[in-house]
């Protein structure tokens, strides 16, 4: 869920069937699935995961695993680590192979291990490297419309592990309960209709007022240095975020800032695509909202991204400018090539365009660039 800025909202997209979690070894399975499960199955193509379709779209392609998160489609596989993976997920492949039906096999010749195959309701995610569980922890969100493109986005980051689920906590708010893997399910927000507001906006500033309230209560997003609010169409690249935060502010004891993400009109603003706020900017926002920034400005007709930046003006917490934070097309600087070393990247509406934006963005890091600051 996301405002638009000087644009007309899309109308919804109808949900595609299932998730793209597999591949198939060409060649085999003798026992056939049903007609309505094939019908329904779609191959994975180069580059998607092939672990729950169990097939692949290019016949001259096997489905072969990785780990218990991930499968892919290729011509052949050697164990270990495969150095044109994006290199945030740079772990070593098992290699084994993916059938139609039945347990995963090791080629010839290698050895079989026990538990490969990901159980039903499993975190099948990548750990966040260790290094990474200090300052500054994340906790990331985003709101959905069940009903739309946006839970085929949602999927498709689940699967790849990627945007807020790198995250150290995370969340996926929607308006009805939705599955977006195995034993991995939205939480219920509720109503998210909107009415139009003033020059373009959308008035949405009272649904993430209740998501932040429903994450407060939870306690998991107060445990974290900073929030981060995601549109499901950004390709969001947490590390790079951690890289910025760590150049941006002096100090690590609870700085009370917000990211200004954007200059747009000759205007400084924090555009909704990413926010990124400070546990202690949050505090500040939770304290002041009903009292004081309700009270000073239309909070009924402004979007949410608007409505918090001038709240947190208006409670004396500092915004800090990054136009590292974001390319965004409602921002006068185009996503391009997603190769441009920025925190986010916005809209990609459909799931082919925002996997082929990731796997750019993510080649295009520089681990040394993400780590060097602890050196």
């Amino acid at each position: 869920l996301e405002p638009h800025h000087g644009k007309e909202v899309d109308e919804p997209d109808e949900i595609e069937e299932g998730h793209r979690t597999s591949g198939r070894h060409h060649g085999e399975a003798s026992d056939k699935p049903d007609e309505k499960e094939e019908r329904h199955r779609k191959c994975a193509s180069h580059g998607e995961n092939c672990w729950m379709s169990r097939c692949c779209e290019n016949p001259e392609h096997t489905c072969f695993m990785k780990n218990g998160m991930w499968a892919g489609c290729r011509h052949e596989c050697t164990p270990g680590v495969q150095k044109s993976d994006p290199i945030e997920v740079q772990k070593p492949w098992t290699c084994y192979i993916v059938p139609m039906h039945g347990e995963v096999l090791p080629q010839p010749g290698m050895e079989q291990v026990q538990e490969l195959r990901p159980l039903p309701g499993e975190n099948r995610h990548e750990k966040v490297p260790a290094e990474f569980n200090e300052y500054p922890t994340l906790f990331c969100f985003l709101i959905i419309r069940s009903k739309t493109y946006e839970l085929s986005l949602v999927r498709e980051q689940n699967l790849l592990g990627a945007g807020i689920f790198q995250c150290e906590g995370w969340s996926v708010l929607s308006d009805v309960k939705a599955e977006i893997a195995l034993g991995v399910e939205t939480k219920i927000l509720g109503n998210l209709s909107t009415e139009a507001g003033r020059n373009t906006h959308f008035a949405n500033t009272d649904i993430f007022a209740r998501a932040f309230d429903m994450l407060r209560a939870e306690g998991e997003m107060m445990k974290r240095d900073f929030v981060v609010k995601v549109d499901p169409d950004a390709v969001f690249m947490p590390f790079v975020l951690k890289r910025e935060i760590l150049t941006r502010t002096t100090t690590t004891l609870a700085p009370n800032l917000y990211f200004q993400n954007c200059r747009f009109q000759n205007k400084l603003w924090m555009f909704g695509a990413v926010e990124v706020l400070s546990k202690a900017a949050l505090k500040s926002y939770f304290e002041g909202r009903d009292e004081t920034c309700k009270k000073k400005l239309d909070y009924g007709q402004l979007g949410e991204d608007t409505f918090l930046s001038r709240c947190l003006d208006l409670l004396g917490v500092e915004s800090v400018q990054d136009f590292d934070l974001l390319a965004d097309g409602y921002c006068d600087e185009a996503p391009g090539a997603c190769n441009t070393d920025q925190v986010a990247y916005h809209p990609f509406k459909d799931r082919d365009s925002w996997a082929a934006c990731f796997h750019s963005a993510s080649n295009a890091q520089r681990w040394e660039r993400v780590v060097g600051l602890k050196k």
